[in-house]
């Protein structure tokens, strides 16, 4: 990876219109069916340019992963919800 994970935290700025851009495109491939493990793989593609062909800002790739951190954050907890009313029913 050619931007550290520590270096996107550091340039983390929400507020930066990269940033939500990033965001934006993650939330939209998401809805259209992509996979979170699809995201993340893209994400790597997209953190080297020697690979992807071009420079995406560190605000872009920074939204881009937290969009993805958050849908995880939300899947786990949908699952924990889930098994947990399931454990309640079942007593």
């Amino acid at each position: 990876m050619s931007i550290l994970t520590i270096a996107l935290d550091t340039l983390d700025n929400p507020g930066d219109p990269d940033h939500a851009h990033g965001r934006a495109v993650a939330y939209d491939a998401l809805h259209d069916g992509d996979s979170l493990d699809t995201l993340e793989a893209r994400l790597e593609w997209m953190t080297d340019p020697t690979v992807s062909g071009t420079t995406y800002s560190a605000a872009y790739l920074s939204g881009y992963r937290a969009q993805i951190t958050d849908w995880r954050a939300y899947d786990w907890a949908q699952r924990v919800a889930t098994t947990h009313n399931a454990w309640e029913t079942a007593r």
